[in-house]
């Protein structure tokens, strides 16, 4: 009976979190799909166009959250697994106010401050600090 409670306040979580999506919110999930799509771009590597193509079809934040983990494989595969932390570090900062509060609550323990990308860090630069 737990598991059922459970899955219902999940479903009830996604619910509220589309119903309380706007412009905004919009824009900010679209900055994060950016940097995880400039991450791997820097490889220039066709062996990730799978994952791309989930980055870029992925309906909302919890969604490009879920693909965090294939996205550090195939950076660490591509640079290693130093500099692909960093970059993840940095991506996972911008998931801050993006996520239910289930998936939100590790969050300042995943996000840091890293060396990262230029471009990565220029993208969350913006998103942080919107004109």
């Amino acid at each position: 009976m737990f598991w059922f409670a459970s899955s219902l306040a999940v479903r009830l979580e996604g619910l509220q979190a589309r119903r309380l999506s706007s412009p905004l919110h919009e824009a900010r999930i679209e900055q994060v799909r950016q940097a995880m799509l400039a991450a791997l771009d820097k490889s220039g590597d066709e062996r990730f166009l799978a994952l791309k193509t989930r980055i870029r079809l992925a309906a909302d934040a919890q969604r490009m959250w879920d693909l965090r983990s294939e996205l550090m494989k195939s950076l660490a595969n591509d640079q290693g697994e130093a500099r692909a932390g960093e970059e993840l570090r940095l991506i996972t900062g911008m998931f801050r106010d993006l996520l239910p509060q289930g998936l939100a609550s590790g969050l300042a323990h995943h996000a840091g401050s890293g060396t990262g990308s230029r471009q990565t860090k220029k993208l969350q630069e913006s998103f942080l600090n919107p004109k």
